[in-house]
């Protein structure tokens, strides 16, 4: 473990923070197929374009993604996880194995719950 200047460092509670800003995880386990344009992401998840712009800047500059310009005119960008992120994939490995176990199956698929979620929270 890496030491902190801060005594009350808790990685477990600085991953949380990260992983739990709307829709970080969402990207995050789509970029765990393989690499992805912003547009790609943004229609897989309904994003808002601003909001997935601030998202993707927020996981470059933590280190989680990579972006990589393919062409300047017009601007074409990939985005891919970094060795950094693919360690994530161990979470959601063990994240899946926990809900196999313990949740029961959705009738709804997971864009149609989240949907009547937010429709509810609203």
């Amino acid at each position: 473990m890496k030491p902190h200047a801060d005594d009350h460092f808790c990685p477990i509670l600085a991953t949380l923070n990260l992983m739990s800003q709307r829709w970080n995880l969402h990207i995050v386990r789509s970029l765990l197929t393989g690499k992805k344009r912003f547009n790609e992401l943004g229609r897989e998840h309904g994003i808002n374009p601003r909001t997935l712009r601030e998202r993707l800047i927020e996981l470059e500059e933590q280190g989680v993604i990579c972006r990589t310009v393919i062409s300047t005119m017009p601007p074409n960008v990939e985005y891919s996880l970094s060795k950094k992120g693919e360690a994530l994939n161990e979470i959601f490995d063990a994240l899946c194995a926990w809900g196999v176990k313990w949740m029961e199956p959705c009738e709804k698929g997971p864009k149609e719950a989240l949907r009547e979620k937010e429709l509810v929270e609203a």
